[in-house]
């Protein structure tokens, strides 16, 4: 199988792919969320809050032959805030733009983080690459399947109901890392090895990830599109290690915790807080 791609990779290589191209992505999280903390929560929040937890998030990648820009669509977001309630998210938006040069594995992340930017540069190393020779057509374009396996810390949902006591405080503990298989389905026909977040380096256009719970699928592909844009990678924001802008990440994600805890305990009324 691998000797089977590489000889379709090295055959349509020689069409030339010198336009900008531009890939759309729906992404959806699958999350299990338990309400039974508060029985109390109107139905209509209930599934106000499911409902926005399933819609599926939509990106645009931007490359050519060297180099791509991952950003998620700009959309209109509506505060969900009102009587006895509140919803509140963190960690993404359209200021979030990804740089990756193809051939060297370089990112240029520029993150938004509570309203404030931070400039992330890190090298995502070559991944072990097994090729399954399961093959399947997604949209107009032949698929093959290749697979990785890494250990994940799972991923991480909190959501906090109501009123608590102070002898009710749950202690944090480090969550233990799971081994996920994740599963990336890439077309030839596209022979650029570029792919929606870290997911890139196979002889081909990643269509589709599956990583444990998340799901990444290409809803269309356009060739020389309208929309250009310079594939330069981001300089806004306060340079950072992406191990210092985790840590950063998790002393906010801390706080926020603490900070709706205690007004939930001040006016006992129901508050929710999502940790992605």
């Amino acid at each position: 199988m691998r000797a089977f791609l590489i000889t379709i990779f090295i055959f349509i290589s020689s069409v030339t792919f010198s336009q900008q191209i531009k890939a759309t992505y729906a992404m959806k999280v699958t999350r299990n969320v338990d309400f039974s903390g508060n029985p109390n929560m109107p139905k209509q929040v209930v599934e106000r809050i499911k409902k926005r937890l399933s819609e599926p998030v939509n990106y645009d990648l931007f490359f050519d032959q060297n180099q791509s820009i991952y950003k998620q669509q700009e959309k209109l977001d509506t505060p969900q805030s009102g009587r006895g309630g509140m919803w509140a998210r963190f960690g993404g938006g359209s200021q979030n733009i990804i740089h990756t040069n193809l051939a060297t594995g370089q990112q240029t992340n520029q993150q938004e983080l509570f309203s404030k930017l931070f400039l992330v540069n890190r090298e995502v190393k070559a991944r072990e690459w097994n090729f399954t020779g399961e093959s399947k057509q997604i949209g107009q374009y032949m698929a093959y399947e290749a697979t990785y396996t890494q250990m994940q810390n799972p991923p991480q949902f909190r959501m906090s109901f109501g009123r608590r006591g102070n002898n009710d405080e749950e202690k944090e503990e480090e969550p233990e890392k799971i081994e996920v298989t994740v599963s990336v389905w890439f077309t030839p026909d596209i022979p650029i090895s570029a792919g929606p977040d870290n997911y890139f380096g196979l002889p081909g256009l990643v269509l589709m990830v599956q990583d444990n719970k998340k799901v990444l699928v290409c809803t269309e592909v356009q060739i020389n599109p309208e929309d250009k844009i310079k594939l330069t990678p981001p300089k806004k924001g306060d340079e950072v290690t992406w191990k210092e802008f985790n840590e950063i990440r998790e002393k906010k994600a801390k706080e926020m915790r603490e900070l709706f805890q205690n007004n939930s305990n001040r006016d006992n009324k129901s508050r929710v807080f999502i940790r992605n």
